[in-house]
């Protein structure tokens, strides 16, 4: 049919002896240069319900680095499998796909999406509570990749389409905090109740600007804490602009996002569904059962009917059954309730719970006239009750209550007590988990030193940029190479420091 067209247009324009019949021919050239499959007018809630359920992961990132290496290397889950190595972060196996899918899926997918949608709605004065909500989804995406990798494409991300720019510059961890500060403290000024909400096509939040307004400055208050040790002065002015504006301050203020089976699935309960040998760590089981945690029975399903019992991580099928202490057979080891993880589960940002746990770690740093037992406290029961997402029976206040009077709250041992329910209160929320172990280092865990594993021993620090961006876009990744240190598993990422 497009040659036919072309044929057309070439007698038109050499028959053509009239205005009327060279304006035809115009038009007809005109059509021929229109792309069919374009939309020529996205409309901003739709695009805006896209890229919120894309933020929340997709399957094979999180399957990969989410449960296979963040989880796994802050000793949540474990696993014996060698073969196809569900978990590489057990074992700190260089299973190669593995630690490249986060930066893989985004590129491909978020981050033209997310910068288009940001883009757009900054070009309607109209659309100011869009291009706000754009801006915090923006620093939801891009922080989730910075952490994990350190120098990305930032500035130039996600520009193809926009300005030609195909092979972007990686910009400095440093520089995109600053900018991802700057672009929540923007937003959280912008949302106002004069201009348009998004309404029912925000699946967040439904279009509550105050909330919006609070996952604004919750969000500036865990980067905030997230530079602590690369940039103290910074950290603490950002923590206190955080708290002045107004972070979260009841349960249902979380951010998360809502599945449906058959639908838009969770990443992490499909991930659970479909591989049955992952197991809960023995760390994590033997921290509950240590403090008798009332999380111990909601968390953990043994599928023989044998007590609770943690899968040591760094085992093989041959060491399980010499070293493994309830013997060889994997049913008797602890399993996530499947309750938990299912494909309808729900996907989490960030939770009021991590927030209490923040202010409390604020107020010991001295950052913050707050008192840190009472928010500790508070971020406790709001960890326990946060279960109540997943459709199940949460522990009591009272049954909260007895845990928190037999494990009270030491300001001397304080921020280990915090990064340690930190720790609690981010299963499910691999990356989040694994971004705060690496600040704090709390838990302390003990590393496992399988043959052949690719750090030396030790906990990874980073995950490794694909082996593709060194042919694409060399000179950029080596660039950010050369400022941050070797592409391996060992280099830190700036704000890790020792």
């Amino acid at each position: 049919m497009k040659i036919n067209k072309i044929n057309i247009k070439i007698a038109c324009f050499f028959v053509a002896i009239s205005a009327i019949s060279f304006t035809s021919c115009a038009d007809d050239l005109a059509e021929l240069n229109e792309n069919p499959n374009v939309i020529a007018d996205l409309p901003l809630g739709l695009q805006l319900t896209d890229i919120q359920l894309k933020a929340a992961g997709a399957q094979y990132e999180m399957r990969r680095v989410g449960l296979g290496w963040a989880s796994s290397s802050v000793q949540q889950l474990a696993d014996v499998n060698i073969a196809t190595n569900l978990l590489p972060g057990d074992k700190y196996i260089d299973f190669i796909d593995y630690s490249y899918a986060v930066f893989d899926e985004y590129w491909v997918n978020e981050a033209k999406d997310v910068i288009d949608f940001v883009t757009r709605s900054a070009e309607d004065p109209a659309a100011v509570n869009y291009n706000a909500i754009g801006r915090i989804m923006k620093v939801i995406s891009f922080h989730k990749v910075t952490d994990l990798y350190g120098d990305i494409p930032y500035s130039e991300a996600g520009q193809g389409y926009l300005t030609n720019t195909w092979f972007p510059a990686y910009d400095r961890q440093q520089d995109i905090y600053t900018s991802m500060l700057n672009e929540l403290e923007t937003a959280a000024m912008q949302l106002t109740a004069s201009a348009e909400s998004p309404g029912s096509q925000d699946v967040i939040y439904n279009g509550d600007l105050t909330k919006w307004k609070k996952l604004s400055y919750s969000l500036m208050l865990r980067l905030g804490l997230r530079m602590s040790k690369a940039d103290p002065s910074s950290s603490e002015a950002w923590v206190k602009k955080a708290i002045a504006g107004g972070v979260m301050t009841q349960l249902d203020d979380l951010a998360k996002i809502e599945h449906e089976e058959g639908g838009v699935e969770s990443p992490i309960g499909y991930s659970f569904v479909v591989d049955k040998f992952m197991r809960l760590s023995d760390t994590f089981v033997g921290w509950m059962q240590e403090n008798d945690d009332p999380r111990l029975e909601l968390l953990s399903w043994v599928e023989s009917g044998a007590p609770h019992q943690g899968l040591p991580n760094g085992l093989d099928p041959s060491t399980l059954i010499t070293d493994g202490p309830a013997g060889g057979d994997l049913l008797d080891y602890s399993q996530v309730n499947q309750d938990l993880v299912q494909r309808d589960s729900p996907s989490m940002y960030i939770t009021y719970a991590e927030v209490e746990l923040m202010l409390a770690e604020a107020a010991l740093r001295g950052w913050y006239t707050g008192d840190a037992e009472v928010h500790y406290n508070k971020g406790v029961h709001a960890a326990m009750a946060n279960w109540s997402f997943y459709g199940v029976d949460a522990p009591t206040t009272a049954e909260v209550d007895t845990y928190l009077a037999a494990n009270p709250f030491d300001e001397a041992n304080g921020m280990e007590m915090i990064g340690e329910q930190y720790w609690a209160a981010t299963f499910l929320n691999p990356l989040e988990a694994y971004a705060n172990w690496r600040r704090v280092e709390y838990p302390v865990l003990t590393p496992v030193n399988y043959p052949g594993n690719a750090t030396g021993g030790t906990i990874a620090r980073r995950m490794k940029y694909p082996l593709v961006e060194f042919t694409i876009n060399a000179e950029n990744v080596n660039a950010a190479i050369a400022n941050q240190g070797p592409n391996t598993y060992t280099t830190r990422v700036w704000w890790d420091k020792q």
